[in-house]
């Protein structure tokens, strides 16, 4: 029965997963922060296994951070969705930060 679980799960996000539109917003609960190599990650607390991996040119500042977990928390849990959240965040920044790489993993699924 333990298995069960997590496909029912999985099956719950397959169409977030495929960038499809999803009934989730207001997802809330994401934590970010900084890492190494100018690589800021966040992940969702509350839907499960959701992650954001951004490398850019720079950290990001406290402020910045709250930012983008204010806007990921209003977006939707597809894989589209949080990209163009991050990217349109990072956009307002000034001093301006280059996203080099953004990296989305819903469950098991990443693009």
């Amino acid at each position: 029965m333990k298995k069960l679980v997590p496909v029912a799960v999985f099956m719950s996000l397959v169409p977030a997963l495929l960038g499809g539109a999803s009934t989730a917003s207001a997802t809330g609960h994401y934590s970010c922060s900084n890492g190494l190599a100018n690589v800021v990650t966040c992940n969702n607390t509350n839907t499960g296994p959701v992650v954001v991996k951004i490398t850019g040119n720079r950290t990001l500042t406290d402020n910045e951070l709250s930012v983008l977990e204010n806007n990921l928390n209003n977006a939707s849990v597809n894989i589209t969705a949080l990209k163009n959240a991050t990217v349109n965040t990072y956009k307002s920044f000034n001093p301006s930060v280059t996203i080099k790489n953004i990296n989305v993993c819903i469950a098991s699924v990443c693009g």
